[in-house]
């Protein structure tokens, strides 16, 4: 019984859970030390298997910045720690809202309900929407920003530079 297949260079599995193998080399390649950036990878991986399962899509913007990047939306100060459980099930709750989910990489939500702005760019996809899109201006505006966006309809999107990193690409 096939359980994977990498039938278009990407990995596909039977779970139908999203693997984001893209953000998890990301975080593996950063300046974070692997115990953090392991941690980091696996509550994004919760938040974002909760989403697909809720069937709901949201934007998780993952700032490696140091201070973090201001975003506009609700600020939460002090930030939520997400190494406490009762805070990770609230953060899977501030997914439903409107808006992007901030994290930092001290493993806090700095913010949720969060706009996403940039300048245009050539290689956006109407098709795809404003979550899609917002997120690419944005991280094409912002170093050491990844984003993950999760479509109720469409497969999660690791964006990194303004560049969708887990998309389909015709050799031409």
């Amino acid at each position: 019984e096939k359980i994977a297949s990498f039938f278009d260079g990407s990995f596909h599995s039977t779970t139908r859970e999203s693997k984001m193998v893209e953000l998890e080399e990301l975080l593996l390649d950063s300046d974070l030390n692997t115990e953090k950036s392991t941690l980091l990878f696996q509550i994004i991986s919760h938040l974002v298997h909760s989403a697909g399962s809720g069937r709901h899509g949201c934007t998780l913007v993952i700032d490696l910045n140091e201070p973090p990047v201001l975003l506009s939306g609700h600020v939460l100060d002090p930030s939520l720690s997400l190494l406490e459980p009762k805070n990770i099930k609230l953060a899977c709750s501030l997914l439903k809202i409107d808006g992007a989910v901030h994290i930092t990489s001290d493993l806090c939500v700095n913010g949720f309900g969060c706009l996403l702005d940039g300048k245009t760019i050539k290689w956006e996809n109407m098709a795809r929407g404003a979550r899609y899109n917002s997120a690419l201006r944005f991280s094409a505006d912002h170093s050491r920003i990844m984003i993950v966006v999760v479509s109720a309809d469409r497969p999660v999107s690791i964006i990194y530079n303004g560049i969708e990193l887990n998309a389909f690409s015709h050799w031409k």
